[in-house]
């Protein structure tokens, strides 16, 4: 693996006068490059999404997961058991530090795991247009493959947000004694343990198999990332577009503060009928939401 990534470009609070109330959130399984982030951005900040809520003007974080980077910090030949990862070659990739570098945002990059024989990486990040700040990576135990999940800060006028880019395993490996289930719950709760934010946004693939019958959305739960995705099951059958379809991706806000006024989370199709193999690449659905904090006055703007 290479090193991780720090990328400042961003500058302070877009919003009128630095009062910037509302925040755009996209968060997406990339699957290692394939996803067409520069595009879905680009999108996003040409007013197509503007029926979800995404305001053009917002501030927008960009939670990725399997995000992509090949440079001269991964070392030529593989070494140690992340080496032994066995990636095909997928085509196309789109390097997430290009990506960041090219729509002027800032990023905070942690490789998780080698790609095979390639000389690159992928890991999840948070690209941003806000300042990120007080940036940590934080591993999660060890299951199947290594995961490093990305946490860092924005501030929106007085509020201050904790943003989580997380992905968790999807088994264990044979004989292991933390299968399934049981896997992501020990991950969930190393990860939810590192993070003490009143006001926070988990964006992940979260690989719950079982759906919300599973311990790690028990945990999650409980630690009050509940707010932001519609009661019961989401509207939408799946987020994992391949077989099985399953809906596999979150997108959570924690409000122990009472900070937020609002948050409102949509699946992003590339096909109106949802056809098609991929969607915008990758095989997995964008999930895409405007998140409101409470005014001054106790009023969201």
């Amino acid at each position: 693996m290479g090193t991780p990534v720090a990328l400042d470009q961003a500058v302070p609070d877009t919003g009128v006068g630095g009062r910037a109330r509302s925040l755009v959130v996209l968060s997406w399984n990339v699957w290692i490059g394939r996803g067409r982030l520069r595009e879905v951005v680009s999108r996003i900040r040409d007013g197509e999404y503007v029926e979800h809520g995404a305001d053009p003007d917002a501030p927008l974080v960009v939670l990725a997961q399997e995000a992509y980077r090949s440079d001269s910090s991964v070392p030529p030949v593989p070494t140690g058991r992340s080496g032994r990862v066995l990636v095909a070659n997928l085509g196309f990739q789109e390097d997430v530090v290009e990506t960041a570098q090219a729509l002027k945002l800032s990023l905070r990059y942690a490789p998780s795991m080698r790609n095979g024989h390639f000389q690159s990486d992928r890991g999840n990040a948070i690209l941003s247009s806000l300042p990120l700040e007080n940036a940590n990576a934080v591993e999660l135990p060890l299951v199947l493959q290594r995961r490093v999940a990305v946490t860092a800060q924005v501030t929106l006028g007085e509020a201050s947000v904790r943003l989580i880019s997380a992905h968790l395993d999807p088994r264990g490996p044979p004989g292991h004694r933390w299968l399934g289930s049981a896997g992501r719950a020990l991950q969930a709760r190393h990860l939810l343990s590192s993070i003490a934010d009143e006001t926070a946004v988990l964006g992940a693939d979260l690989n719950l198999g079982r759906g919300r019958s599973e311990p790690a959305w028990r945990l999650i739960t409980e630690a009050g990332f509940t707010f932001g995705v519609p009661p019961g099951f989401p509207p939408w059958r799946h987020t994992f577009h391949a077989m099985p379809r399953l809906v596999l991706d979150y997108l959570l806000v924690r409000d122990r503060a009472g900070a937020v006024a609002r948050a409102r989370v949509h699946r992003l199709d590339e096909n109106p009928r949802d056809k098609g193999a991929r969607v915008f690449g990758s095989d997995h659905h964008p999930l895409l939401a405007r998140i409101d904090l409470q005014s001054s006055s106790g009023e969201s703007q």
